[in-house]
């Protein structure tokens, strides 16, 4: 802005500043014979050197707006060239037609974008400057000046007018005045913005960074001075050259200012949305709002680059045209970076999994860390890092074991033959009288049942469920059924079996008598069935303690965080 300043200031101090760039009629002399020739007869003798206000008006359509006063006639058109001064708009001559005839024009439109209204049209044999163009200029007038300053400047001590290369001290102080009162503006606006947005953000959020307010503030303090300035700054009655340069400026920052606010919004927003992502269950909504900060801002700054474009009086037709052509060569050689896009869409919208989930897909086992814009990435249990294309994830076949609302554990104990039938219908139902003391196991269902005679051994099987969302406390509270279950073992002179072979011998051995182990009563079976079931005397649920268990940190008896490692647990893992 400094270095704006200082270029618009030497431009200002050039003598002979115009709304024109050549003088194609002399001063003192009027031709309306041409469009180029009518404007150049008003523009020059209009100018601080060569100043000929009834030559100027010369090539206006007074007739058709009844003013017949020359005073009149010279007001409006002088007030004419204030408004293009004022604004900085330069007449190309070079673009204007300089026939009588011009070809196809009925009329002609020095500023059709940044002055509409304002037109030349044939009048008999001349050209002068539209009926219309008189009407307008008066709202002109008052819209790009906020004040009529020459009413003071008629009080004003005459040292104020003295003009210093070209410019009079009255226009030099106010300048300063004006910079100083936008670059307070700016920190009282940033200030309030600051300020009041948080005290109306903490209604809504708690702990918001207030770094993210700072940063929104300032280009929104911003705003409010360029708009002071675009505001005061005509008033200043300065040069064509230093309006031009500094208009174009202020436009310019005016539409930066407001990408930047737009920006800014987007963390302030986003930060809003991650604090109630974090007050949720699911975690993909935690993984959703970096997503959605980085699109934002990319169609942010891409609408920005074009917006600010716009107002640096780039042709974007051309551009958007020429970028289309190569956007289309893009999106075909990144045809799969698309199709990774619109994957992580899909994503998104089905929810197949959440961050943090243990999931199986395209034969990768592991835990899901990261959703992005083009991949997965998921944490296997050796601790290596896979990404997955999103569109072959979209496509693909998820098993969500992380969605799983119980886990299934079922094995087959094997018992000696000798075992007797009393004995074994003891264990069963010494093992479910285990299993309803446990704390974790799913009450609903759970199967301890005589299921087989196998090959050395009578099978059992054990089928029951684990009501818990963590692998720890599934490993911890199986460990201890599994105590118990050698326990009740023990006490009820069960042995489990292992693989045996027999041996035929052509000779052996005389045979002697065996010592015999005694075998329970029904009312000692049922007494060590009892003592394992709650509240039971031999019923140890949390497991015996001989040592503090020797942990790993994070695991121990009681913790629930953790994730599912690979670990073989043969048919026992659903």
């Amino acid at each position: 802005m400094r270095r704006l300043v200082l270029l618009a200031l030497t431009l200002s101090f050039a003598p002979g500043t115009a709304s024109a760039q050549d003088e194609i009629v002399e001063p003192g002399t009027a031709d309306c014979s041409t469009p180029r020739r009518a404007l150049s007869t008003w523009l020059t003798n209009l100018q601080d050197d060569t100043m000929h206000p009834r030559q100027a008006t010369r090539c206006f359509d007074w007739g058709a707006v009844r003013i017949v006063e020359e005073a009149q006639q010279e007001t409006v058109a002088t007030k004419l060239k204030h408004v293009l001064d004022a604004r900085g708009l330069y007449v190309t001559m070079d673009d204007i037609p300089d026939e009588e005839d011009p070809a196809d024009t009925s009329q002609v439109e020095p500023f059709p974008n940044n002055l509409p209204g304002f037109y030349l049209t044939r009048k008999g044999s001349n050209w002068v400057i539209s009926a219309d163009t008189i009407r307008h200029t008066t709202t002109w007038y008052d819209e790009t000046f906020a004040f009529d300053i020459e009413d003071y400047l008629q009080d004003a001590p005459p040292w104020v007018l003295e003009r210093v290369m070209g410019v009079a001290w009255w226009q030099i102080l106010g300048l300063i005045l004006l910079i100083l009162v936008s670059l307070l503006l700016r920190y009282a606006v940033s200030w309030i913005v600051q300020t009041q947005g948080a005290r109306g953000l903490a209604k809504v959020v708690k702990n918001l960074d207030p770094d993210l307010l700072k940063r929104a503030a300032r280009p929104i303090g911003t705003t409010a001075m360029v708009i002071l300035l675009m505001y005061a700054l005509p008033t200043l009655r300065l040069g064509v050259d230093f309006n031009r340069v500094l208009m174009f400026g202020l436009r310019v920052a005016a539409a930066v200012s407001g990408v930047l606010i737009l920006y800014r919004l987007v963390d302030v927003g986003s930060d809003i949305f991650g604090k109630r992502a974090e007050s949720t269950d699911t975690k993909l909504d935690d993984q959703l709002v970096p997503l959605v900060r980085k699109s934002l801002k990319v169609v942010t700054v891409v609408l920005g680059v074009v917006f600010v474009l716009q107002n640096m009086e780039v042709e974007i037709g051309s551009l958007i045209a020429g970028v289309s052509l190569g956007g289309l060569a893009f999106t075909l050689a990144a045809r799969d970076t698309v199709a990774n896009l619109f994957g992580s869409v899909s994503i998104f919208a089905d929810q197949p999994f959440q961050v943090g989930d243990w999931v199986k897909m395209q034969g990768v086992e592991g835990v899901v860390e990261e959703v992005g814009m083009r991949s997965t990435r998921v944490r296997t249990f050796y601790k290596s890092l896979v990404s997955i294309p999103n569109s072959k994830v979209a496509d693909g076949v998820i098993d969500n074991y992380g969605m799983r609302s119980l886990r299934r554990t079922f094995l087959t104990l094997g018992v000696q033959y000798d075992t007797t039938p009393e004995q074994i219908e003891a264990f069963c139902e010494g093992t479910r009288a285990i299993l309803e003391n446990d704390s974790l196991v799913w009450k609903d269902s759970f199967y301890v049942c005589f299921s087989g005679f196998g090959d050395s051994a009578l099978e059992i099987m054990l089928y029951f469920f684990f009501d818990t969302k963590s692998w720890d406390e599934e490993l911890r509270h199986r460990h201890l059924i599994y105590l118990e279950i050698l326990r009740l073992a023990k006490d009820l002179g069960v042995e489990f079996a292992f693989p045996t072979r027999t041996l035929h011998l052509a000779t052996r051995a005389q045979e002697t008598a065996a010592p015999s182990s005694p075998e329970p009563s029904a009312e000692e079976l049922a007494a060590a069935v009892l003592a394992f079931g709650p509240k039971g005397s031999r019923s140890r649920p949390g497991g015996p303690t001989i040592t503090h268990g020797f942990w790993p940190k994070g695991i121990a008896p009681g913790a629930s965080q953790g994730t599912d490692p690979d670990a073989d647990q043969g048919d026992s893992r659903e």
